[in-house]
């Protein structure tokens, strides 16, 4: 085994503080993207406080959309069904008038 010379422990030294350096800038680097992160947030803060009215409007919505749905679907059953028996009684009375 040889000895460690002071060169040797030198280049260590430089490789572990070369190392701290590169986190030092990868953490300022994280710490700026965070930043602008948290400004978008803040900006999107009063847009996202109006999530659970919209929620609520949307379900509103939603039951008069379904209410809508059943009568629409109501009123052209009955067409079709009014139109479907006068066809029908017509060819039971062979057609005549």
């Amino acid at each position: 085994m040889s000895t460690v010379t002071e060169s040797d422990l030198k280049e260590l030294k430089d490789l572990i503080n070369s190392r701290f350096d590169e986190i030092k800038q990868d953490m300022n680097t994280i710490d700026k993207r965070l930043t602008v992160i948290e400004n978008r947030l803040e900006d999107w803060k009063p847009s996202m406080s109006k999530i659970p009215d919209l929620a609520e409007k949307v379900g509103e919505l939603k039951n008069w959309k379904q209410i809508g749905l059943v009568f629409v679907t109501a009123v052209i059953s009955s067409i079709f069904s009014g139109t479907i028996g006068g066809v029908v009684g017509w060819l039971i009375r062979s057609g005549k008038p």
